[in-house]
Parts: structure tokens; C-alpha cells; sequence
């Protein structure tokens, strides 16, 4: 059996560790910081889905469209009143392999967000943290990361792309924690 995902996970661990603690600098009881915590995700978020999009990342996850976020971000956003400026809108297109590891990022982002989301307030708006999937979606995407990262040489073009992935986000975060403190 095919461990990708476990590649995945410890190929991007240091990665995934700076994100997360770059993200856990943002007081999620301010406003202003929780603003800038979407605005960060944005500015990550976006470009990657729609490279996903135009890539074809059905042809990865055939509920794809069940698991994009960009609708729901924006949600959260215009209700704070928030604009993100306009994302890098490259035309370019990622192999399978590629998109296998921004996908890994993105949907283990949105388990990390159930965490985050319990320090919200209440009245504030929470689509995007508290966008939730049954928990056999995020099984099944690891089983299908395993079944089609099965060469080595597809396996590192997947750990690029999420450790690229995770890098987009600790820019984003980096940027906006700068502006909110």
C-alpha cells in the first residue's frame, strides 16, 4: 500500500508547523485580527483554487465542488467589510501530481479551521472557518492522494506544490499580521 499522504504530512510538517503557529499570533477574539486572518486565507486561498479550477480538480476529487471555499470566504468578507486586493490571476495549469498536494493543504486547512473557529465570537460571520465536511471526505481524499501519487516522481511534484501552498500562506499571513498589530 501506497503511503503518499504520509509522505505528504512529513515532507510539509515544518512547513505546516510555521503556518500554523504564524496564524496562531491572530487574537481571533479582535476583530481586526480576525479580519486580517480571512483576508490572509484569501490571499492564499484564491489563486490556488482557481489554478484548481482551471486545472481540472475533478479530475483529482470528483467533489471538488463541494469542497471549494472561495464562496464562502468571500461571504465572511464582505460582511466585515473587508476587500482583499485583486489575486495573481496566472493562467497556468498544474499536472495531477500538483494539484494533489495544494488540495492536500487546502482540506487539511479547513480541519485546522474548526480549531480556530471556536475563539470567533458568536455574531461574527463564520462560513468559511465553520465550512465543516463529513469526516470521510478528508479519508477519502488521502486514499485517492495514495492511488494516484504512486510514482516517486509524481510523489515530489505533490510535496512541491503543498509545501508551495503552505509557503503562499505564511506569506499572506506574515503580511497581514503586520497589519494588524
Amino acid at each position: 500500500m501506497n503511503a503518499a499522504h504520509l509522505r505528504l504530512r512529513e515532507a510539509t510538517g515544518a512547513a505546516h508547523a510555521r503556518v500554523d503557529a504564524l496564524f496562531s499570533r491572530f487574537d481571533l477574539a479582535r476583530r481586526d485580527d480576525y479580519a486580517g486572518l480571512l483576508a490572509a486565507h484569501a490571499e492564499a486561498l484564491l489563486p490556488v483554487e482557481a489554478m484548481l479550477n482551471r486545472s481540472g480538480a475533478e479530475s483529482i476529487t470528483d467533489d471538488w465542488s463541494q469542497r471549494r471555499r472561495a464562496g464562502v470566504i468571500q461571504v465572511d468578507l464582505d460582511a466585515l467589510g473587508i476587500e482583499v486586493p485583486a489575486m495573481d490571476a496566472s493562467a497556468e495549469l498544474a499536472p495531477a501530481a500538483a494539484m494533489a498536494g495544494m488540495l492536500y493543504v487546502l482540506e487539511g486547512s479547513r480541519l485546522g479551521g474548526r480549531f480556530l473557529a471556536r475563539n470567533i465570537p458568536e455574531s461574527w460571520p463564520r462560513a468559511y472557518l465553520g465550512s465543516q465536511q463529513p469526516p470521510h471526505m478528508w479519508r477519502e481524499l488521502l486514499a485517492k492522494l495514495d492511488s494516484i501519487l504512486y510514482e516517486p516522481e509524481a510523489l515530489e511534484i505533490a510535496v512541491t506544490a503543498a509545501n508551495q501552498t503552505f509557503g503562499r500562506f505564511e506569506a499572506a499571513g506574515t503580511k497581514w499580521l503586520a497589519k494588524v498589530v
